[in-house]
């Protein structure tokens, strides 16, 4: 994939689009695919199953965005429709089968995503599945403003938006505005958020999250870091964004330019698949190491059932970041409650078993952290199969599985974990 340029497989019908425009993030994003109705444009010969799915997901209220490098990425069959299990496809359509389109399954939910009734809720959907009432993963004591997570001592989440440059079927944050009380949106919360952070000087790391802070213009995040910066015990700053999929021309250079004049501590590269890091993806890479900026690139990978829960695809995945000057840094164990978890999920033993059968075999500097996540906080992965003290498989009292942990506050959690 190193040599794939998306330009060179646009959809047809780009073709008259120069290279300048093609990699124009605005553009990118003005022409993005946001509803059933546009897929045709990127793939005219879909088939009526496809756009059956399409509807059924944008009726249960869930967001969808396709940008044009996205499907530039995406492998086409002779007819130019994607390829049945193609890694990046998997990612952005809800390919989930009957269970999304059987109104009477297990999954099916009304309008944005509340259950139909708790009974049949109840009888029928495992507990990872995915409800209105279980998606927000933000404690109310952690929240020092209505933007603002401060769960570890020294560092404070800030939510910068509630949209993406992109939408992933399993991310739990793209799909988070179906909560009722919802209440992201970055800028009417700034200066509020700003003021909490100067309140509390134990705070030595702010991260910019989101929804995906690079939507801003270069202006705003410029008044954004420069705010940050400002505070004087803020030590570090880190962004989160998946713009490396979505639009890697988002990287551009005068955003490589704040990295360094506001010295932007670390970005997290947010990567699934080695069929993303593509010629596009590295020239990212290389724009940020062309500023001077001392910014560390460290990727989080979240285990996706199908997609890439497999030894050899980490091990190629993993490879390729590290000797791109990207760090793999966490394995991420896929959340509960994201919707159709049950096609998503693999079991944490499963995911521990493709960890172990890496360790040691690629190298040291290029094997993540396995863990996973809980409101509570983050738990890394112990190696030992049948577990730990502190880290215990088990199940509930109908049988399903969990793993009950301690986290760093020495608290008991639990953790709802999907069949193996």
């Amino acid at each position: 994939m190193k040599t794939f340029q998306a330009y060179q497989h646009r959809p047809e019908c780009f073709r008259e689009i120069d290279e300048a425009t093609w990699k124009n993030w605005i553009w990118q994003q003005q022409n993005a695919v946001r509803n059933r109705f546009g897929l045709r444009k990127f793939f005219p010969s879909l088939g009526g199953d496809v756009l059956k799915k399409a509807e059924e997901w944008e009726n249960r209220g869930f967001r969808f965005l396709i940008t044009p490098y996205v499907a530039a990425l995406i492998e086409k069959d002779e007819e130019g429709n994607p390829v049945s299990g193609d890694a990046i496809w998997l990612q952005v359509f809800p390919e989930f089968g009957e269970a999304l389109t059987a109104r009477d399954s297990g999954n099916s939910t009304e309008h944005g995503g509340a259950p139909r009734d708790a009974m049949s809720i109840k009888k029928t959907l495992a507990p990872d599945e995915y409800s209105a009432q279980n998606e927000n993963w933000e404690v109310d004591e952690e929240m020092i403003s209505p933007i603002a997570q401060h769960k570890y001592d020294n560092r404070v989440l800030v939510i910068t938006s509630d949209v993406c440059l992109g939408y992933c079927v399993y991310c739990f944050r793209s799909l988070q505005s179906n909560a009722p009380a919802e209440k992201h949106g970055g800028k009417p919360f700034w200066k509020e958020t700003m003021e909490a952070i100067r309140k509390r000087p134990m705070i030595e790391e702010v991260i910019l999250s989101g929804g995906d802070p690079l939507l801003y213009d270069n202006f705003s995040l410029e008044e954004m870091l420069h705010d940050v910066r400002e505070i004087p015990h803020v030590k570090a700053i880190r962004i989160h964004t998946r713009a490396w999929l979505h639009n890697p021309y988002r990287i551009d250079e005068a955003f490589c330019a704040l990295l360094k004049k506001y010295e932007v501590t670390e970005m997290g590269v947010h990567t699934v698949h080695p069929q993303e890091i593509s010629r596009d993806f590295l020239e990212a890479v290389e724009r940020v190491r062309a500023s001077g900026a001392r910014t560390l690139l460290l990727t989080d990978t979240p285990l996706i059932r199908g997609v890439n829960d497999s030894s050899e695809i980490l091990h190629e995945l993993f490879m390729e970041l590290y000797t791109s000057g990207v760090k793999p840094y966490y394995l991420s164990h896929n959340m509960p409650n994201i919707p159709f978890a049950s096609e998503q999920r693999t079991s944490v033993r499963a995911g521990l078993r493709i960890w172990n059968s890496l360790k040691r075999r690629i190298s040291n500097t290029a094997m993540p952290e396995y863990m996973i996540t809980h409101r509570k906080g983050k738990k890394t992965v112990p190696e030992c199969e049948e577990g730990t003290p502190d880290f215990i498989y088990d199940k509930n009292e109908n049988g399903w599985p969990i793993v009950r942990f301690k986290n760093w506050k020495g608290e008991w959690e639990t953790y709802i974990d999907a069949l193996d």
